[in-house]
């Protein structure tokens, strides 16, 4: 099947030193599990029936030359689960071992002539997440695969408690070209699509002009100072996570008459602020934060990406973490309400029609253009938020009890926030380069302070795990 439009751009907008994925990572307490750890053997054999059951798992990318077209999703004849696992051993490491196994996952790109995933099983974990004995599920997709969303499910379906044999195949839609001699009799229709494309993304710019001229509309700030983080980013990763009890974050939202995102923001602006007051870096302007979206409940996309970005205040510039708060509030909201207007939503549409070539050129020329060293457009940081409760995963017996994950790193933005929830616990993943952060554990310590301090503003008990 040929790839959809928005999921065909994550091919080719990657770079080097800032592969496009989507991770998602589970610990797993091994003592639901009357057998014990599972042995490398066991977790191979596992993993590898389940990876039959969704397609996903067993394509890959077929590219055309030139990107003349969209790639297609075919069949890999010659799958093998020993190019996408790995089992680790980790000796009874603890959480400091997860991280140095987490960081060096996750600065790993894909091979994209193989099915575009790759899985690491790490048995032996102790002490880690309230538990004694753990092991842990890394797992990567290339963001073509799809969204947090799409890959979510096809993680449920692998750790399911019982393996649904029903195979879960995609939408059978036609294969795309597959050479040049294929391609270039699409080029054309493909340009003229295009062109019609910029007039009606120009026509519903205006109207999105108009609205804000009128009031009924209003755009983030267009530019952001630029802070370590907004530097070009080099290959090697540092991860590191801040875990919450859920009740203790719905606490402080009701409260605070906000939503669990915002208390989330709330807490990564201020340890965001702190951060950069103790290296002597602290901005008089706020800062602001990517926060992708869902669409799906618009129902107007097919393709496995379904989002779009916020460009949310972080309102860096408060101090008091409750008028922080309640800034975040009003601004994420009414960010929220600009991108489900039909008419912004139509100004955003033009990826859906742009050939291959020309996003390839585009990204090209880009990536050669001098940047700013004193600003960056729209925002500092990304941060993502992605429920995963409400299902339990399991690992054989071991039951999941904790999810973590890693929001990718790209080109001048080199600290992101993956905000995951299973059961209730809540945790916000950083991941930086280490060249702009050196000490992730002590920006975790401050995301913990500001979470308390937010705690106590709206007068709410916590108890951080």
């Amino acid at each position: 099947m040929k790839l959809a439009p928005r999921d065909a751009a994550w091919v080719y907008l990657e770079r080097a030193n800032t592969p496009l994925l989507s991770i998602a990572m589970y610990v797993f307490d091994t003592s639901t599990d009357p057998r014990g750890s599972m042995t490398p053997d066991e977790v191979r054999a596992f993993i590898a029936e389940r990876v039959q059951t969704v397609d996903v798992f067993t394509r890959r990318l077929q590219r055309v030359p030139l990107d003349l077209d969209h790639p297609s999703w075919v069949v890999d004849h010659g799958f093998d689960i020993d190019n996408h696992l790995e089992v680790t051993d980790a000796r009874g490491g603890g959480w400091g071992e997860f991280r140095r196994i987490a960081s060096e996952f996750v600065g790993r790109g894909l091979d994209l002539q193989r099915p575009p995933w790759e899985m690491q099983v790490v048995t032996g974990l102790a002490d880690i997440d309230g538990v004694a004995h753990a092991s842990a599920v890394l797992l990567k997709f290339h963001h073509s695969v799809g969204d947090g969303t799409a890959t979510l499910e096809m993680t449920r379906r692998l750790f399911a408690a019982h393996v649904d044999r029903q195979p879960v195949k995609g939408p059978h839609t036609p294969v795309g070209s597959r050479s040049v001699r294929q391609a270039l009799p699409t080029i054309s229709r493909q340009l003229r699509a295009f062109v019609r494309g910029i007039r009606h993304v120009s026509a519903a710019g205006k109207e999105v002009k108009a609205a804000i001229d009128s009031g009924d509309m209003q755009m983030p700030p267009r530019m952001r100072p630029a802070t370590r983080f907004n530097r070009s980013v080099g290959p090697e990763r540092s991860f590191d996570a801040a875990s919450f009890l859920l009740d203790d974050v719905r606490a402080i939202r009701a409260a605070g008459d906000a939503t669990v995102n915002d208390v989330a923001l709330t807490v990564v602006s201020g340890a965001l602020r702190d951060y950069l007051r103790e290296v002597g870096e602290e901005t008089e302007e706020s800062l602001g934060a990517n926060v992708p979206m869902s669409l799906r409940s618009l129902g107007h996309l097919e393709s496995a990406n379904q989002i779009t970005v916020l460009q949310v205040d972080l309102h860096t510039d408060i101090a008091d973490p409750l008028e922080r708060l309640r800034a975040i509030h009003t601004s994420a909201a009414a960010e929220r309400d600009r991108k489900q207007r039909a008419e912004v939503l139509r100004s955003e549409s033009l990826v859906d029609v742009t050939p291959g070539f020309v996003v390839r050129a585009i990204n090209w020329i880009a990536s050669r253009l001098p940047s700013s060293s004193s600003s960056v457009p729209y925002f500092n940081v990304v941060t993502t938020n992605v429920a995963r409760g409400g299902v339990d995963l399991w690992l054989r017996d071991a039951k999941a009890v904790s999810t973590y994950g890693a929001a990718a790193l790209t080109d001048r933005q080199g600290l992101t926030h993956a905000i995951h929830s299973l059961g209730n616990t809540l945790t916000i993943s950083v991941l930086t380069n280490p060249n702009m952060m050196d000490d992730p554990e002590r920006y975790v310590a401050l995301i913990h302070a500001q979470f308390d301090s937010l705690a106590a503003a709206v007068g709410a008990s916590t108890s951080t795990v």
